[in-house]
């Protein structure tokens, strides 16, 4: 069995150097394996620093974008150039100690296809994650894995391990770091079974996160819509409703008590609140089934793309 491990880093110069060592010193105990760094652009001395740990190192490959693109598209990169059996993403900081290495790939099994480090789940931790980043990611996950339907209490985090063929059985689209539910939302859709091991998420020691909250935030809510459209469409709908029905029942007072005026603008009012919200709620339900056929469309993908593959 070969191992390969892909590691996307942008500015990491302070953690390039003793993240690669701990990465290949733990994985010396595989017979084959091979260490993937996708550099996303950095405008430091990450590369030359990968590159001088690669020198007289056939199994470490150092590739590079022109710049920066996003986790998503380096991960990307980096599936493309693994031939692994299994294929392991970490980040370049040591958030997820590499000792969880061996233990995701010993939890891949017969009815193992995907195995996610979770620091939610029970027996995960997190030690000395800023607040606010700590909040975004906990409610990011609440959010996210309630729009996928899953029982996965961390669909966002990167340290995971896959089958090669489960990456090679879905078209991927994601450039930021929306792409980690999206891998589970398209593998739990053509059937991989998915499995969480309890990790322990720690707070950066060196070098800046490049986490960018606004933008983070952002991809992540429209995920859960796209997902679960009625999220965004029955919140609305209901509110839209309830508006209506508000209206309704103070001008249904007023013409008990003799006071209500026919020729109101209220009354036109409650009516368009009272058939937009019907309206919105409609197209809630025409957008989930739209949702629904997506994954049909996502099988499809996996068997041509496998198609393709045997044909080559």
């Amino acid at each position: 069995m070969k191992v390969s491990i892909i590691i996307p880093m942008y500015n990491e110069e302070e953690n390039v150097l003793k993240t690669l060592k701990i990465v290949d010193d733990i994985l010396k105990k595989f017979n084959d394996y091979e260490i993937i760094v996708v550099d996303d652009g950095s405008s430091d001395n990450t590369f030359p620093l990968a590159k001088d740990f690669q020198l007289n190192k056939s199994n470490i490959h150092i590739l590079k974008h022109p710049v920066n693109m996003g986790m998503g598209r380096a991960l990307r990169t980096g599936f493309e150039k693994a031939d692994g059996d299994v294929i392991i993403t970490i980040d370049a900081d040591l958030s997820y100690d590499p000792t969880y290495i061996p233990k995701l790939i010993d939890e891949l099994d017969e009815s193992t296809d995907i195995v996610v480090g979770s620091q939610y789940m029970d027996g995960g931790k997190t030690e000395n994650i800023p607040p606010l980043r700590l909040f975004i990611s906990k409610t990011a996950n609440k959010l996210v894995g309630y729009a996928m339907a899953n029982n996965l209490s961390t669909v966002t985090g990167v340290l995971r391990a896959y089958r090669k063929e489960v990456l090679d059985s879905i078209e991927l689209d994601s450039d930021g770091t929306e792409i980690n539910p999206e891998i589970i939302s398209k593998a739990k859709a053509v059937g991989f079974n998915i499995k969480e091991i309890p990790v322990t998420l720690k707070g950066r020691e060196l070098g800046k996160s490049k986490v960018r909250y606004r933008k983070t935030t952002m991809s992540h809510l429209l995920f859960s819509f796209y997902e679960k459209p009625m999220i965004l469409f029955g919140v609305i709908g209901i509110i839209v409703c309830l508006i209506g029905i508000i209206s309704a029942i103070y001008l249904f007072y007023q013409y008990l008590m003799g006071t209500l005026d026919p020729t109101r603008p209220l009354m036109l009012f409650m009516v368009l609140m009272i058939l937009s919200g019907i309206q919105i709620l409609i197209f809630g339900f025409v957008a989930t089934q739209i949702s629904l056929l997506k994954r049909e469309i996502y099988i499809i993908q996996k068997e041509n793309k496998l198609l393709r593959k045997k044909l080559k």
